[in-house]
């Protein structure tokens, strides 16, 4: 694919992503009038649904994109159906009587729908901002995909922007939800609507969608154009794959110090074909300078926003070659990688590595795949050793010990989470 082809494609994605899905949230404001307040909250986990079944399909594209945006909506959607619900029975005279029969209460209009959507949509997208790379749809995304490759110019995008687009529906929902409380309690008489009240809680909130679209295609469109412009300055995007290896013998770990003054692995290589068999790989590994009796081992793939395949293979190297395998590296013990990477001294993409090597493998050696301790000891950490990396039976490719890595029987509230998974997991076919 074409560079200009690429960014095209990210940004219309970007674009894609919020008009859908702040799409919804302006249909239901201006629509949710005609529609039944009692029925509204079934109707809005319904869109969740369709919202989920659109981001499940989306994962299983070629074409990768952030679906930061929908997670935000389809949860303010979920929260938000079980505030309305429980405001609708509030007002249900069989249950709790005249309790609330206080003017503010009205049970033809228990509820406002813009100022609950608006107001949930501001904390959860809060939330969001908070948790930024760590939410749990951006972790899905890193166990699939890896982590986004800051030399890409369409992963940078992905990131970039997707946060933007974060601060935006925040900012969006915050001022609309300021502006519907002060007028709910300054001007609203909740006996019906009249003009000014459908103007400020459902024409405003959908112009204020219209005015953003309007925003982001303006913005998309300059930085399509500062980048054709950059282009034709000579600056290029990367094609093709990348093959990294972690060199190891016993303990210890092959180190070179880049041009940056970070450590990284010294043997890199740029190839052709998306995919690399281990044959091929070693062929590279020693057309590189490392020797030939080096055992290799395939860990994981990861693909970059851009399409582009990151390969990682684990080498080692016998005692014999050790020296000859350096290729202007040094050789560290497990000790100093490790206070390399806890002071920020490792090149990003190796420490990544080399968490998902010990988070994985500590998940493998403690938990099974339900998340249920191996040992009936509490917090049982076992040991992890470098030496016996080689001999480890464990799928580092496949992002489910990610997963258990977090949530197994040792992390807080384990059960209330599982049930409360298998009773939101409608949203997540």
């Amino acid at each position: 694919m074409r560079n200009s082809s690429i960014l095209s494609v990210t940004l219309r994605t970007l674009f894609r992503s919020w008009a859908i899905s702040v799409g919804f949230v302006a249909l239901v404001t201006a629509t949710c009038w005609f529609v039944s307040k009692t029925l509204l909250p079934a109707i809005l986990l319904v869109l969740a649904y369709v919202i989920s079944a659109v981001m499940n399909a989306r994962r299983m594209n070629p074409q990768q994109v952030c679906l930061r945006m929908a997670w935000t909506v389809r949860s303010t959607f979920i929260v938000s159906a079980f505030v309305m619900f429980v405001l609708v029975l509030l007002h249900v005279r069989s249950i709790f009587g005249g309790r609330f029969d206080a003017p503010g209460f009205n049970p033809k209009i228990p509820y406002i729908t813009g100022i609950v959507m608006f107001t949930v949509g501001s904390v959860v997208s809060l939330y969001a901002i908070v948790m930024g790379r760590s939410l749990g749809v951006c972790r899905t995304c890193r166990r699939l995909y890896g982590d986004y490759d800051s030399n890409s110019l369409a992963s940078s995008l992905f990131n970039d922007e997707s946060g933007r687009q974060l601060r935006l529906f925040f900012w969006m929902c915050t001022c609309i939800a300021v502006a519907q409380w002060v007028y709910f309690f300054v001007f609203f008489i909740n006996v019906n609507f009249n003009s000014p009240d459908f103007f400020f809680f459902n024409y405003m909130p959908v112009a204020v969608y219209v005015f953003s679209l309007v925003f982001l295609a303006s913005r998309y469109y300059g930085i399509g154009e500062a980048y054709r412009a950059s282009v034709a300055d000579g600056m290029t995007l990367r094609h093709g794959s990348d093959l990294r290896f972690m060199v190891t013998n016993g303990d210890d770990m092959l180190l070179h110090e880049n041009a940056e003054g970070q450590w990284d692995t010294p043997y890199k290589a740029r190839v052709d074909a998306a995919q690399v068999s281990d044959g091929k790989a070693l062929e590279r590994f020693v057309a590189l300078g490392g020797p030939d009796d080096t055992q290799m081992r395939f860990l994981y793939t990861n693909k970059t926003q851009s399409g582009e395949n990151i390969v990682h293979y684990a080498a080692f190297v016998s005692d014999a070659n050790k020296d000859n395998a350096a290729r202007g590296g040094r050789w560290f013990s497990s000790y100093e990688v490790d206070r390399f990477l806890h002071s920020g001294q490792l090149a990003p993409m190796f420490a990544n590595e080399l968490v998902r090597i010990y988070t994985i493998t500590m998940a493998w050696k403690t938990y099974n795949r339900q998340g249920r301790r191996l040992y009936p000891i509490k917090h049982y950490r076992p040991i992890f050793r470098l030496r016996d990396f080689k001999e480890w039976d464990v799928d580092y490719n496949d992002p489910a010990w990610l997963q258990i890595s977090e949530e197994n029987e040792d992390s807080r509230f384990y059960r209330a989470r599982r049930l409360l998974r298998k009773c939101l997991s409608i949203f997540n076919r």
